[in-house]
């Protein structure tokens, strides 16, 4: 499949046509020599029969005929019995390891398996990604349900009564070790073998909001060889309310497979972007994004912070409200999204409503009695102190990290310099902004500028993403399978998972932050289906196209946390929109609807 998509790549370079894929071409060899035996069969029987109607009564004539067809019989028995084997045997094991369910819909797609619990389900992300490569073998596998967990689902032996949450707590995540009865954590040797990391190799952290659990293994795979690695979510996984989070179609569980590369990650993060940009002017209810250029650990960078009970500190959003320049830290929530990239502050201070009767919360402004003209506001992002073995940080980390553990590189200098490592302290890697804000509320609801595939199209390609470009810049937090949703008619299963990433008017991705001006949503997923598989049909069905729905709801909220609502996108023709009026608030293939879309008869209410 890598050989494919590379091949893809090089003839599209080279302008030619996309022709058959390989597994096709693969597939018409196999046709040819299956129809190479037949040929040789014909051939044999024929000339066994011609020797022994030419024998006139030789006997050594005779013995040989019967001879010939007894052995090509016995060998065209042998080959076809050897293709239905591997045939039976390779469709069990693409269905146990999840890369296929075992049979093909029309094109010969294969629906993969123990994946519905991403996007639909329980799942609301995970890392390393699903079919993920080139992964480095010192990651931690993390994953991010959309509910708050049953902590002992995921540590051997928690004690729920005892054990704090607190993550400024050093007793608590470090120590924590993986309950393998749920979690199975595996590598492949090079002779397909896999091993299974017990649960003393692994430890396990969370999140503030018990969603988030990062399981940190030893060093996995191979210097010598690029290995397969995979984990298993049993289905006895709890949440917090004691109910199993995989159900229906997902009652099995979930399980993905990626590979690793065979380099060690020794290359600290980086900042690649952050809205607001240092130095601008901002309205006060603006959410302050932060983009980092690879995946970060959750438990280093979300968290909560309360100005009278202090609390997660790795990141600071500070006012300098006493205009001395004393700066205190603003309360608030730091969210984590878009692949472990992306993360997002949103104050506790309310300060208006939006479109859809939803509180807004705002910065702290200026003191307008004092004839201020706009505040100053602060955001520094700490690294996080170095162990022996730098760039990679000490445990717990007092700093941001990344996946591997590496503590950030605040300067972008390449170097992991930890907090204040220098004498004078200028040489340190703590990442520093400031900007302002003014008394003004932005009220205005985002708008879709333009969507691909286009609404209602046709013959789309099927690994294209779907991708959303608004005309302004979008909360990343909201725009999570928690709230996008793809459907499918008929049903049938299929992950999905979002990435949000900041472009130019024109969709592009900028070569600064400060020349982006927007952001766009992509939707990636699992293999469309072009046509209707058997299984999920009636028969008198038969003639239907599988036909595909995302849908964005009026959770989803702009930089400024005004909800989409009402809607207005890209319509069937080209430059349409729907209305944006208040009383059809939603836009459902480029018309207005008062109802919006209906998954259940796949329609578009009036």
């Amino acid at each position: 499949m890598a050989l494919q998509d590379n091949l893809t790549d090089v003839g599209a370079a080279a302008g030619l046509s996309g022709g058959d894929s390989l597994l096709e071409i693969i597939g018409n060899i196999i046709s040819i020599f299956l129809g190479l035996v037949g040929v040789i069969f014909l051939v044999l029987v024929i000339y066994a029969g011609f020797l022994w109607m030419t024998s006139q009564g030789d006997e050594e004539k005779i013995k040989t005929a019967q001879q010939i067809l007894r052995n090509a019989t016995i060998g065209l028995v042998i080959t076809l019995a050897a293709y239905g084997i591997v045939a039976f045997i390779l469709g069990l094991i693409l269905s146990a390891t999840g890369l296929g369910d075992g049979s093909d819909d029309d094109d010969g797609v294969a629906i993969e398996s123990f994946s519905d619990a991403l996007g639909s389900g329980a799942i609301e992300d995970h890392y390393p990604p699903r079919n993920g490569t080139e992964i480095p073998r010192n990651t931690k596998v993390i994953v991010t349900f959309k509910d708050e967990m049953y902590i002992p689902s995921f540590v051997d032996g928690y004690d729920t009564a005892g054990t704090s949450t607190d993550l400024s707590d050093d007793t608590i995540p470090t120590t924590a070790n993986l309950n393998t009865d749920n979690v199975k954590i595996y590598c492949e040797d090079e002779e397909g073998e896999q091993t299974e990391l017990n649960s003393d190799e692994v430890t396990v952290a969370f999140t503030e909001d018990l969603q988030s659990f990062v399981f940190d293994p030893p060093v996995m795979g191979s210097a010598e060889y690029e290995a397969t690695c995979g984990v298993e979510l049993g289905s006895d996984i709890l949440n917090a309310e004691g109910a199993e989070v995989f159900t229906g179609r997902s009652s099995d569980g979930y399980r993905w497979t990626f590979t690793l590369s065979t380099e060690i990650d020794s290359t600290p993060p980086k900042v690649k972007g952050i809205v607001p940009t240092d130095g601008s002017e901002y309205a006060r209810n603006i959410t302050v994004q932060i983009t980092f250029n690879e995946a970060m650990d959750p438990t280093a960078v979300t968290g909560t912070y309360d100005e009278d009970e202090g609390g997660f500190t790795h990141i600071q959003v500070r006012a300098d409200e006493d205009e001395d320049g004393t700066y205190s830290p603003v309360s608030g929530t730091f969210e984590i999204s878009s692949g472990y990239t992306i993360v997002e502050f949103t104050s506790t201070d309310v300060c208006e409503t939006n479109s859809c009767n939803e509180t807004i919360y705002c910065l702290p402004g200026p003191d307008t009695s004092a004839g201020e003209p706009s505040e100053e506001i602060q955001v520094e992002i700490a690294s996080a102190t170095l162990s022996d073995a730098p760039p990679e940080a000490e445990i717990p980390a007092d700093g941001a990290v990344d996946v591997a553990g590496n503590s950030l590189d605040g300067d972008g200098d390449g170097t992991a310099d930890g907090p204040q490592a220098g004498a004078d302290d200028t040489d340190y890697d703590d990442y520093e902004i400031d900007f302002k804000v003014t008394n003004e509320i932005v009220l205005t609801p985002p708008t879709i500028v333009s969507v691909s595939p286009s609404v209602l199209g046709q013959d789309v390609a099927l690994d294209q993403d779907i991708v959303i470009l608004w005309d302004t810049f979008m909360k990343a937090s909201t725009m999570t399978n928690s709230y996008v949703k793809i459907y499918a008619d008929p049903d049938h299963e299929m992950y999905y998972v979002n990435a949000v990433s900041s472009v130019d008017e024109t969709g592009d991705e900028p070569s600064s932050s400060e020349s982006a001006t927007q952001s766009e949503l992509e939707i990636r997923h699992g293999t469309f289906l072009d046509s209707v598989d058997d299984d999920l049909i009636t028969e008198e069905d038969e003639s239907s196209s599988q036909l595909y729905a995302p849908v964005l709801p009026d959770d989803i909220k702009s930089l400024y946390q005004n909800c989409f609502y009402p809607a207005e996108g890209p319509g069937e023709t080209t430059g349409s929109i729907c209305s944006g009026d208040i009383a059809s608030p939603y836009c459902c293939n480029g018309e207005t609807s008062t109802a919006g879309f209906d998954e259940t008869t796949f329609t578009c209410e009036p």
